[in-house]
């Protein structure tokens, strides 16, 4: 659009300032005196219309400007938004037939070279017949894992569905015995009616469909014997593991191992920290190529840095590249808890007011934590217990401990909950929570006691102290009285539990 004329400013006629000029030749006609009078007449007269003319002119200029950048400013149109356009659809918005499909939803479990099937059944909820013609279309997005048209089957191929009345679909799903590993998607359509759409859309969004899926349950070709090595280590020690692979394909496997750490920050007191592990820390030895039906041993060594401390969660990849391995496997999962060993014994204050025995129990923490690990697993050389360097100081100085009793006990499964991995072993043990519990007698007295205790290959432990007496007469206990005066868990990191502990 072109923008509206500006009006200029009208030229300045210069007749007046030449009138003047003819009136100083008339005026020199007259009197000497009056002629130079006369005479500068029309020079004052010529310099007030330049100044004049000027003002003008600059005048008009501004204004010029002034209507140029309004019309600029006016020029602007404004582009209206477009209005979507629906997708043509050939069923109008609302009137679909109305069926039902059962199953609606169907995952076959098929190993390669395996068939199975389903029956489907359409139940017509209309008051007239419905022509149902079952196909097989691509699952929106299902990318590589999308179900091949060939391993699906479905028969009669058409029917009438009367109103009120139902039929029945037979879908077989056969996997070639090639079929790679994997979950895949696709979806039958039993009419062509479609959902219309307020944009365009890559796939069409069918009414009647079905979805289904194929898993393909081929078992890897490498077993893992432990497949998660879960413990509690010291900083500053070394440790050794042991994991046996064996290889159940019919092609040779190529190993590279490689220690990982998981990609998940990890917070301290003071925000992000470093992981208490690096992959220097691990040694790995390995066979470079196992054979058909043949098992390796990988030996990881654990050197645990000084400084070490806290969690450390990652894995060990072993670098295997075969199709049936999913994300996620080939590998051995480590989980360990690193602690560090006190320089000083855990210290408990108590007070007697009698004279009678007392017991002291001290509990270690569990061994072994998180999921089950079998009973014959191959762990560090030589087996760590726990032990409790344990004193104890009366009024008169100390008091000789006399252990009474020495506890091992745990938990053993035969098969009540899923192990980690694949032993490769029939009837394998399950074992968890391996504690130990150590019970020492001493004579009492009244005053001031202190327990001290300094763990050993235990990160946490539990202490009991008993006061022991004689019952009251008219009692029933035929025993002596157990009085727990303390029963609570320690973690030794921490120095004082209340007020009356010390270092």
């Amino acid at each position: 659009m072109n923008p509206a004329p500006v009006s200029r400013p009208a030229p300045v006629s210069l007749a007046p300032i030449a009138s003047m000029w003819r009136v100083h030749d008339w005026h020199q006609k007259k009197s000497p005196g009056e002629c130079i009078l006369v005479k500068q007449i029309p020079l004052i007269l010529c310099i007030a219309a330049a100044l004049v003319l000027g003002f003008i002119t600059s005048c008009g200029v501004h204004a010029e400007q002034t209507e140029s950048v309004v019309m600029t400013e006016s020029s602007v149109i404004a582009i209206p938004m477009p209005v979507p356009t629906p997708a043509p659809s050939p069923v109008a918005g609302g009137n679909y037939s109305k069926l039902e499909l059962n199953p609606s939803y169907y995952l076959f479990g098929l190993k390669p070279g395996e068939t199975k099937e389903v029956i489907v059944t359409v139940r017509n909820r209309d008051s007239k017949p419905v022509a149902v013609h079952p196909a097989f279309r691509p699952a929106p997005f299902a990318g590589p894992f999308e179900l091949d048209r060939s391993w699906i089957s479905i028969s009669p191929t058409d029917a009438e569905v009367p109103a009120g009345g139902s039929a029945k679909f037979t879908v077989r799903a056969t996997a070639p015995a090639d079929a790679q590993r994997g979950t895949y998607n696709s979806q039958i359509v039993f009419t062509d009616e479609q959902y219309p759409s307020p944009y365009p859309a890559p796939y069409p969004n069918y009414v009647h469909q079905m979805s289904i899926g194929a898993n393909i349950l081929t078992p890897p070709v490498v077993k893992i014997s432990p497949s998660m090595i879960s413990d509690q280590i010291e900083a500053g020690k070394e440790y050794r593991y042991v994991v046996e692979i064996t290889n159940s394909g019919t092609s040779p496997l190529v190993l590279n191992p490689k220690a990982e750490s998981e990609n998940y920050p990890v917070y301290g007191p003071s925000g992000p920290m470093e992981p208490a592990l690096t992959a220097g820390a691990f040694s790995l030895n390995a066979p470079t190529t196992l054979q058909p039906g043949s098992t390796g041993t990988l030996n990881i060594n654990l050197n645990t840095p000084a400084t070490a401390g806290g969690y450390y969660n990652g894995y060990i990849d072993l670098g295997i590249d075969d199709a049936s391995l999913m994300q996620g496997e080939g590998r051995i999962m480590t989980n360990f808890n690193i602690w560090k060993q006190p320089p000083e014994p855990f210290v408990r204050k108590f007070t007697m007011d009698k004279e009678e025995p007392l017991a002291v129990e001290i509990s270690s923490g569990v061994s072994w934590f998180g999921s089950g690990m079998p009973a014959d697993v191959l762990r560090d050389m030589p087996v760590r217990e726990p032990s409790f360097d344990t004193t104890l100081t009366g009024p008169d100085g100390a008091v000789a401990l006399t252990p009474v009793k020495k506890i091992i006990k745990g938990n053993v499964n035969l098969g009540g909950d899923m192990l980690p991995f694949d032993s490769g072993k029939a009837g394998t043990y399950q074992e968890t929570n391996v504690q130990y519990v150590v019970t020492y007698t001493a004579e009492g007295e009244p005053g001031n006691w202190q327990l001290q205790v300094m763990p050993r290959n235990s990160q946490s432990f539990e202490y009991t102290i008993t006061l022991g007496g004689k019952e009251e007469a008219g009692a029933n206990s035929s025993g002596p009285e157990k009085i727990p005066v303390v029963n609570q868990t320690s973690v030794p990191a921490i120095t004082a539990v209340n007020e009356t502990a010390s270092p």
